[in-house]
């Protein structure tokens, strides 16, 4: 009897694992399909098998979540991680959203994510191919500002480029990060003018002037009176440059009437 029951109890468990076996394979099989796609290949069936094996060699060494980045990712996070190791799989579990760019770019941006943080992969996940640039154009500083707002990155890239000497570059960064809101200021610098004719320090100054000025005068209460102050004197001229006409036309009226009453009297005296 007891025989028996060894024999069922091995069975059971052949059954199981020969289940989670086509399970794993079949996710295997799925995700290879999905990263082929994202990397725009085909897979022969010799390429795929191997593939598969090294997919599941990752998994047991770096966690089930492998599965999901190489989706995501492409066929390139397998060479990739394959080539440098737990430093590419570290950075890419930190920031999955980066995962196609460190499949295509490991080799610049891990040097980059080790040295200055995560926020490198996450200004490549919103805008791909400008971590690096914006390291080369503004230093490793301006990773930790532009993380705060990595829509902005783009732009502030692109005006650079458009600077007539690095010191307006410089000077186009540093006020970015001086500002009270760095996104208005960038909205107020004419795009239009900027790729017809470059970008000069009088732009930036007068583009920061107006993001800011306003903002200024909220938070400081005497630069707001004095902003008021000016805002009513010139309202007051122009109203008096506006009415002039209608004034002088009414005292030329009121003359000529004032005229014509003392000679009437000289008359009939």
């Amino acid at each position: 009897m007891k025989r028996y029951l060894a024999i069922l109890l091995l069975f059971v468990i052949v059954l199981q694992t020969d289940g989670r076996a086509k399970v794993a394979s079949k996710a295997v099989e799925e995700t290879l399909e999905i990263a082929a796609k994202r990397s725009g290949k085909v897979l022969s069936k010799t390429t795929e098998k191997k593939l598969g094996v090294e997919l599941l060699e990752f998994a047991g060494k770096y966690g089930d979540d492998v599965i999901p980045l190489v989706r995501e990712g492409g066929l390139e996070v397998l060479e990739q991680g394959a080539k440098h190791g737990d430093d590419f799989w570290r950075l890419c579990k930190q920031v999955p959203a980066a995962s196609r760019a460190m499949a295509l770019h490991a080799d610049e941006l891990i040097p980059l994510a080790k040295r200055i943080g995560p926020e490198v992969l996450e200004i490549e996940a919103k805008t791909p191919g400008m971590a690096a640039r914006l390291v080369r154009e503004f230093g490793d500083d301006a990773i930790k500002t532009l993380a705060k707002h990595p829509d902005d990155t783009t732009r502030l890239v692109g005006y650079a480029a458009k600077a007539d000497s690095p010191e307006t570059a410089r000077l186009l960064y540093e006020t970015y990060k001086k500002s009270s809101n760095p996104s208005a200021f960038l909205e107020h610098l004419n795009w239009k003018h900027i790729m017809a004719a470059g970008l000069s320090s009088a732009a930036i100054i007068s583009a920061y002037q107006i993001s800011d000025g306003v903002q200024e005068g909220l938070n400081n209460p005497e630069t707001l009176n004095h902003t008021i102050t000016l805002f009513f004197c010139l309202g007051f001229v122009g109203l008096v440059i506006i009415f002039s006409p209608f004034i002088f036309k009414n005292y030329l009226k009121c003359r000529k009437a004032w005229k014509d009453q003392n000679q009437e009297q000289n008359k009939n005296q």
